[in-house]
């Protein structure tokens, strides 16, 4: 059993029970209060007070990281952590600005090639010994000298030509020509210490390394990481240059359901819920002692449809009707999202349409002018009797020997996605479609998708970075390798086009302009079908700790939120 804090600990109720005696001793009459003649010897002295117990602050969540190595992390639970136990040059902080993590200032030339970064003084790795400027520059080199091996972190550094160390004390990026988000892009690339990561032979073995013994220099040190039994525990880290967390100790605890992790926070197994499932939202608060923050969120959930091109290698391992325009478009007129989002999400969030949030970048980035696909089942019927699918006597529709009959898979360790699956079916096989939803790890649907492309239909979603640059990335024909971003295979030459020139565009109008553009191509070829972009949900116990940060942009168990969070004694 974890040991928590108590709401009013030992010590405190001691020291009020002292305080009382000594208030009713001093309240006393002189003349009715007996005296004890001395006895010449010293008075004992008081007890020693006992210290208060580690401050454990212990997170439920269902997911866990998929590695702790970040050449090669997919999932959002490993950056959670990364943001803990590393630290990149710059950070977002919760009002959307950058602000500095390693690096104390930053300045650019006047050409834009060239960015200097000095770094804080005093900053050590979590083994003690301390940071350089040239581990930071070696850590950013890696990535642009072996793409393939850190392929999850390769899009970060396009456009770099090389990091280098003047001194001990400064970071130098020179680029091939000036990059309008640099200082997005250095928020993601981690200083990783050179001994664990420079000996391996091929990108494979990079990927292989699991990193479970992770060294950084963030807030918090890696003290256990056990997958199978879904426990990661963090100690606070004593020399960190920021300061030292006013916690101890951070434990993140896999459920396999959300009703156990529900249950947890209700009696105080956890004190903290990452993700509150929508449909019991309205019960958690009602909860004593519990707080429920909501919050508008950058992620967003979509139906994938497998877009792997033909001679793509290993050959795409699908159904042939999905390359069909006609098909895909009947598949969004056959989805309802206004029904998911109430049905679903209980109404707590909204249906989607484009690959970028409306929330990033305060709406900038989002593409207003979309006009979505609204749902009509007789239109998708329409659609797809005029492309020549003809309903069997089973209700299914064939265009020759090809059904549209699809696999639809999904992770399990969404809440969501069985209910999105369950209506997607009904939907589907009232417009002649018909899907066999299956549940996967995972671990196990990735190695199917990326870049396999072994699959039909997937649920899954994304929790985009603050800047459009990834989620436009994640649709690119480069991510679709090992080790890549996409999910979908989709390859389309003017969008990989538009891709880098939106990378090296400084004025923002004009950069918006080709971000348009690009959620606008992908809306129309539909390698996602995005149906909502749900409100982040969490929840913590009020009687446990205080003084989260609660914002759209740091959440909860973020480290700016884990660094001045405190326990309530």
């Amino acid at each position: 059993m974890t040991r928590r804090l108590s709401v009013r600990p030992v010590w405190f109720a001691v020291s009020v029970l002292v305080v009382l005696s000594l208030l009713l001793t001093a309240c006393a009459t002189p003349a009715t209060t007996p005296t004890t003649p001395s006895t010449g010897e010293p008075a004992a002295p008081p007890a020693p007070t006992a210290p208060p117990e580690p401050a454990v602050l212990t997170f439920g969540w269902l997911g866990k990281p998929d590695t702790l190595n970040p050449a090669y992390a997919f999932l959002t639970e490993s950056y959670i952590i990364f943001d803990l136990i590393f630290s990149p040059l710059l950070t977002e902080n919760s009002s959307g600005k950058y602000a500095g993590g390693l690096a104390e200032s930053w300045t650019h030339s006047d050409d834009g090639l060239t960015w200097t970064f000095k770094l804080y003084d005093n900053i050590k790795w979590h083994d003690g010994t301390p940071l350089t400027a040239e581990d930071v520059a070696w850590s950013i080199n890696a990535v642009i000298e072996n793409p393939d091996g850190w392929a999850a972190l390769s899009g970060y550094v396009g456009g770099f030509k090389a990091a280098s160390a003047p001194d001990a004390k400064t970071v130098q990026i020179d680029l091939e020509s000036p990059i309008g988000n640099m200082e997005y892009r250095v928020s993601f690339l981690y200083a990783l210490p050179r001994k664990d990561f420079e000996s391996f032979a091929t990108p494979e073995d990079l990927q292989n390394f699991a990193n479970d013994r992770a060294i950084g220099t963030g807030a918090f040190k890696l003290n256990r990481f056990d997958k199978d039994q879904g426990v990661l525990i963090l100690d606070a880290n004593p020399d960190y240059f920021r300061g030292r967390p006013k916690i101890d100790q951070v434990i993140f605890r896999t459920f396999d359901n959300e009703d156990a992790m529900v249950q947890a926070l209700k009696v105080g197994d956890v004190d903290a819920v990452i993700e509150v499932p929508s449909t019991a939202f309205e019960t958690v608060k009602g909860f004593e002692n519990v707080k429920v923050v909501q919050q508008p969120s950058r992620s967003l959930s979509q139906l994938i449809i497998n877009s792997a091109p033909a001679d793509h290698e290993p050959t795409p391992t699908r159904n042939p009707a999905l390359e069909d325009p006609q098909v895909r478009l009947a598949i969004a007129h056959a989805i309802n999202k206004q029904d998911l989002v109430e049905i679903v999400l209980q109404g707590l969030g909204k249906p989607g349409d484009s690959i970028i949030p409306p929330t990033l970048g305060g709406g900038f980035w989002y593409n207003p002018n979309l006009n979505d696909v609204p749902f009509d089942l007789a239109k998708a019927n329409d659609i797809l009797e005029k492309a020549g699918y003809v309903k069997g006597t089973d209700g299914v529709r064939a265009k020759g020997d090809v059904k549209l009959d699809f696999r639809l898979q999904y992770p399990s360790d969404s809440d969501t996605a069985p209910r999105v699956a369950d209506l997607l079916t009904g939907w589907f096989k009232e417009a002649g479609i018909k899907v066999s939803p299956q549940s996967t790890d995972p671990d196990s649907l990735t190695a199917a998708c990326c870049p396999t492309a072994d699959y039909d239909l997937m649920l899954w979603g994304w929790g985009s970075d603050p800047d459009p640059d990834f989620m436009l990335s994640v649709l690119t024909s480069e991510q679709f390798v090992d080790g890549g971003w996409s999910d979908s295979g989709y390859s389309n030459p003017k969008y990989d086009e538009l891709y880098k020139a939106q990378q090296v565009a400084v004025d923002p109008a004009e950069r918006q302009k080709i971000v348009w553009e690009m959620q606008k191509i992908a809306f129309d070829d539909r390698p996602y079908i995005v149906y909502w972009y749900a409100d982040t949900l969490e929840a913590y116990r009020t009687d446990r700790f205080k003084n989260f940060i609660e914002s759209p942009i740091v959440q909860i168990e973020g480290v700016e939120s884990l660094l001045q969070v405190e326990p309530v004694r």
